[in-house]
């Protein structure tokens, strides 16, 4: 197993603690420290070093599952999948951020993607 040693928390950031871990993690992943078949810690080791709660860390690893980038074995553990290239992980932070702000504002799924489809075709050719 891998001690997480490089991940940590900037307590002033406007950015959530779990977004933090989980973009710290990716990162090391698309760098290299993290090489595939890299065994992560447990859930509740990781939240005792990091001072977070248990539920914030497994949100971080089922997104980072939903990802492709970790897989969860059960009893034996989250190991690193793959390499994450940096512009899927751009983007895929992007559209969760898309969906949270559109379902805090009570924008529904297709009006998003509306809005989504437009940005596309104003961009340059």
């Amino acid at each position: 197993m891998t001690d997480l040693d490089f991940v940590s928390l900037d307590q002033k950031s406007t950015v959530a603690p779990y977004q933090q871990v989980r973009e710290q993690i990716l990162t090391a992943i698309s760098d290299g420290r993290l090489a595939p078949g890299t065994k992560l810690p447990s859930v509740r080791a990781l939240a005792g070093s990091l001072g977070l709660a248990v539920n914030t860390v497994a949100k971080v690893y089922k997104e980072l599952e939903l990802q492709g980038a970790v897989a969860t074995r059960g009893r034996h553990g989250t190991v690193v999948q793959a390499a994450e290239d940096r512009g899927d992980q751009e983007v895929s932070d992007a559209a969760a951020d898309l969906a949270r702000i559109s379902q805090m504002w009570n924008v529904d799924e297709g009006t998003a993607v509306k809005y989504l489809r437009a940005a596309f075709s104003s961009l340059p050719k």
